[in-house]
């Protein structure tokens, strides 16, 4: 494999490694506040298994949930399809809602069951999420940024169509956008060279943001994308990370809304964008929906940075405990990037 698609394959692993990384250290604190994961687990920079307490009771330590299987359900559509539609994505998320029986367990999400009830019925992909409003299109999207590097227009346009069978809402199309663009950007880049890189990524995923927003159902509310600005401007203002990170918790939030978690998943790339392990550990910390911001936060840092930014027994672990490779699906990603430019030449 030649040097440059070296690079390519290794920085899309990155991406992956930080989607799986996030999903599966944050699973534990999903849905608890900052205090409680302070008291239970002190800082949290490791893989554990939830309490019994937890709605998760019963995961083992290192499981991912939906929100890595969702996006490996994405590769296999872009895989078997090349591109994606809403027909295309509609089938991918039925399969995965078969294959790991979803339907019985504790990862799916509000918005995305109502809308695979629809589809299980038949109904038009096109419309079925049009009360989807939750951040689960956002957190399955990074494939989509990589096959669609350095080319926002293409990422969201494509981002959009992935989003349509089960988040149809303006602002779940700007959240899952504004990620899309971010990591197509972050894998566009070169993060020794440019030391504005990271406000580049930001200005990528307001753009995306802006753009999703203009389309869907619409929300009568905050904007994604004015949010993410706030995000940035509450970095820029705080004396210390510390500082910023309380005001991201109290002012932008963790819960599950995009207004929410994406424009703080947005705060901590900002704070800690080159260092991986930091920025995944910290949206742990953060609660709320935490292994959906973790998941965001290591998609875009790892995109960046390559698999290298995360510890090897990270990758180790979530590989083994989920019987997944990285760099096998990170291959499949680099394939349909080079089907692309076939067709795209003839």
């Amino acid at each position: 494999m030649s040097g440059g698609m070296g690079i390519l394959l290794d920085r899309m692993a990155g991406s992956l490694a930080g989607v799986a990384i996030g999903d599966a250290m944050g699973m534990p604190c999903e849905f608890l506040t900052r205090e409680e994961i302070r008291a239970r687990y002190g800082w949290l920079d490791r893989f554990v298994a939830p309490d019994v307490s937890h709605f998760h009771h019963g995961m083992c330590a290192g499981r991912i949930t939906d929100d890595t299987e969702q996006t490996i359900a994405l590769i296999g559509a872009l895989d078997r399809h090349s591109r994606i539609t809403p027909e295309t994505a509609a089938e991918a998320y039925l399969k995965w809602a078969d294959d790991c029986n979803a339907w019985q367990s504790t990862v799916m999400g509000p918005s995305t069951r109502r809308a695979l009830e629809r589809l299980r019925a038949g109904e038009d992909p096109r419309t079925t999420g049009s009360s989807g409003d939750t951040v689960g299109a956002a957190m399955r999207v990074a494939p989509i940024g990589l096959v669609n590097a350095g080319r926002l227009a293409e990422a969201a346009e494509e981002c959009y169509m992935s989003c349509l069978p089960t988040h149809g809402v303006n602002i779940s199309i700007g959240g899952a956008c504004a990620v899309a663009c971010a990591v197509a950007c972050a894998l566009g880049a070169t993060p020794a060279a440019d030391t504005g890189v990271i406000g580049e990524i930001l200005d990528a995923a307001v753009w995306g943001a802006q753009y999703g927003e203009a389309r869907g159902a619409k929300w009568a509310g905050a904007s994604v994308a004015a949010r993410i600005r706030l995000a940035q401007r509450i970095v820029a203002e705080s004396q210390c990370a510390g500082e910023a990170l309380d005001a991201l918790y109290e002012t932008c939030g963790v819960g599950m809304l995009p207004t929410e978690l994406v424009p703080s998943a947005m705060g901590i790339i900002a704070l800690y964008g080159t260092d991986c392990a930091k920025a995944v550990e910290t949206a742990v910390n953060m609660g709320g929906d935490a292994d959906t911001l973790a998941s965001i936060v290591g998609a875009v840092t790892g995109a960046l940075c390559g698999i290298g930014g995360f510890p090897a027994e990270w990758v180790r672990t979530v590989e083994d405990i989920n019987c997944i490779s990285i760099y096998e699906l990170a291959r499949r990603l680099v394939c349909v990037r080079e089907r692309r430019s076939v067709h795209d030449r003839s």
